[in-house]
């Protein structure tokens, strides 16, 4: 589960305005209601093109050759104990074990007759993506790789790569408001309606204290460790010495997107894990795009927090 891009001032504010009721209002009225979240955007996007050009630096230098030391490689994603048919295989486990798991949810909810099933649906997607990981940890001790060296954990210190999942973060925002605002044109083009994710309107519109928490918990700790363990740590690698670095990226990357079942966002979906896909080849740490992801999340979950107190 990740959130649709919403750093995008206008879509954030419109959700704002249905929150508070005057959908009417213009985009200058909305900004000046909430004028904290314009500042933060703002602020991000700044921070993002001093990333960008950070990056565009480090890396031109990693290319250049030195009289003290070699070239360091662009590319870091070593070869992995594992196929393109484990993928495969993987991949049906999986979507067996949720076919499986929520039809059993629903067949318990019937027999208890809750009124609310939707904190039960939430624990149980998170229970499903940490034993999702469990799985993975084994399918990579069968392989002969432990989870620490399929996923290049160990290349670097946890302190680096935290900071570098951090500028990455901040450097993917600029071009995703890009994406976001010609993706937004194309939809309108098409007649597809600009919603928001359901797990948006469930963060903005309920009134349960344990579901926020746990959307809160699911989106900034579970989602970004358990799916960028599949898609980055097991899925990339396996496309990369099928097929090479870009289709491998833009393969991952689509599924990401479609994954999330979301018409409206799927191109800053893809944008977006464009970013990750690069963020964990060009460090060779899966800690990276982790960092990215949960940022995503947290940034996005804030700004409609904020909204929603104040609305």
């Amino acid at each position: 589960m990740v959130f649709s891009l919403n750093f995008s001032f206008p879509r954030l504010m419109a959700l704002a305005a249905g929150t508070a009721g005057p959908a009417s209002l213009s985009e200058a009225e909305l900004a000046a209601r909430y004028p904290v979240v314009g500042a933060a955007t703002l602020l991000f996007l700044g921070v993002g093109l001093v990333c960008d050009a950070y990056l565009v630096f480090r890396l031109t230098r990693r290319l250049q050759p030195s009289a003290t030391a070699p070239v360091e490689p662009l590319l870091r994603v070593e070869p992995k104990p594992w196929t393109i048919h484990d993928l495969v295989f993987a991949t049906g486990v999986l979507i067996f074990a949720l076919a499986v798991a929520n039809s059993l949810l629903a067949l318990a909810l019937k027999l208890v007759r809750t009124d609310d099933a939707t904190p039960w649906s939430i624990g149980l997607e998170m229970l499903l993506y940490i034993a999702g990981l469990f799985a993975m940890g084994v399918f990579f001790r069968r392989r002969g790789s432990g989870w620490k060296q399929a996923v290049g954990i160990h290349r670097q210190s946890f302190r680096s790569a935290l900071t570098l999942g951090t500028i990455f973060f901040f450097a993917v925002l600029p071009p995703l408001t890009v994406v976001f605002v010609l993706y937004g044109k194309l939809c309108h083009l098409a007649g597809i309606d600009d919603t928001p994710q359901p797990v948006v309107d469930l963060l903005v519109f309920s009134d349960s204290r344990v579901v926020v928490g746990l959307i809160m918990v699911f989106a900034v700790a579970v989602a970004p460790v358990g799916e960028e363990f599949f898609f980055r740590g097991l899925a990339y690698p396996a496309l990369k010495q099928r097929w090479g670095v870009w289709k491998a990226l833009v393969i991952v990357s689509a599924a990401f997107a479609l994954a999330h079942l979301h018409v409206p966002s799927l191109g800053p979906l893809f944008a977006l894990a464009l970013g990750l896909g690069l963020a964990y080849e060009l460090t060779g740490s899966l800690l990276a795009p982790i960092t990215m992801h949960a940022l995503f999340n947290a940034a996005n979950a804030a700004m409609l927090l904020y909204v929603r107190t104040h609305s």
